[in-house]
């Protein structure tokens, strides 16, 4: 498994408050590592948060080095342990001073592990599988245009148009406990991980992200590329943070 990230201010944005983190090495106990952050808050206190988050998140994981992660459980345990070190750290870091007050920021992490990829996740950047042939959507957005949707109160197509869509319902930050998802995926179909913010899937379509992925089959820094040309060409109404990872031997469908 071999991963790229970038981030790009988009077209309207006067601030960068999206952050990457992508180690193809050993972070701590964990052999690699992936993360996408989307901060928010007032003046410069997202672009605190998202960057508070990240490395208050790999502090975390390199001061367990010695931690026993033998089982799949203790492995996701670890993940949601860092993203709730991460969360004190940044909600602490917003009672010093009152242009950091209610910062806080998404956060979604994954590490591959012998062909399975763990992941926690908090907001509404998202981690995607794929290969030639589909793409999964499998961390579901914490925001209340999803709650809508799974109420029934707006459908699938009126999300992108809502203009509540932004608002979240969990971050990184915020209060000083946050719920974390984690979930594990068998990658032995899977080509591709992405992982991104919203200014990705709130310009493009999944079926669009797709399309460009397996139009660049070798190159991943050329799908990092074109995924956040092609956001911006949409408009780029939001800060694009885009991170893939692609593996080499692959079965067939998602």
């Amino acid at each position: 498994m071999y991963a790229i990230g970038k981030v790009d201010i988009g077209k309207k944005r006067a601030r960068n408050e999206d952050r990457v983190f992508v180690s193809n090495s050993p972070i701590g106990i964990l052999p690699n590592l992936l993360i996408v952050a989307d901060g928010m808050g007032g003046h410069k206190a997202g672009g605190v948060a998202s960057d508070l988050a990240i490395t208050a998140f790999c502090d975390y994981i390199k001061e367990h080095e010695s931690i026993d992660i033998r089982t799949r459980e203790d492995v996701t345990i670890l993940l949601k342990l860092g993203i709730r070190h991460a969360n004190h750290t940044v909600f602490e870091k917003s009672k010093t001073d009152e242009a950091y007050t209610g910062m806080g920021t998404t956060l979604t992490v994954a590490t591959i592990i012998e062909d399975i990829v763990y992941l926690a996740h908090v907001g509404d950047t998202r981690l995607y599988l794929m290969n030639d042939r589909s793409i999964l959507q499998v961390t579901t957005d914490h925001s209340l245009v999803q709650e809508m949707l799974e109420q029934g109160y707006i459908k699938e197509n009126e999300i992108k148009a809502h203009p509540q869509r932004h608002i979240i319902t969990r971050a990184v930050g915020t209060y000083a406990k946050v719920q974390v998802d984690t979930l594990i995926y068998d990658l032995s179909k899977v080509k591709y991980i992405l992982l991104c913010s919203d200014g990705l899937t709130s310009m493009l379509s999944n079926e669009e992200i797709h399309n460009i992925i397996k139009t660049q089959k070798d190159n991943v820094e050329k799908m990092v590329d074109d995924l956040i040309d092609a956001a911006n060409e949409k408009g780029g109404l939001d800060n694009i943070a885009v991170v893939i990872a692609k593996k080499q031997e692959v079965n067939e469908a998602c």
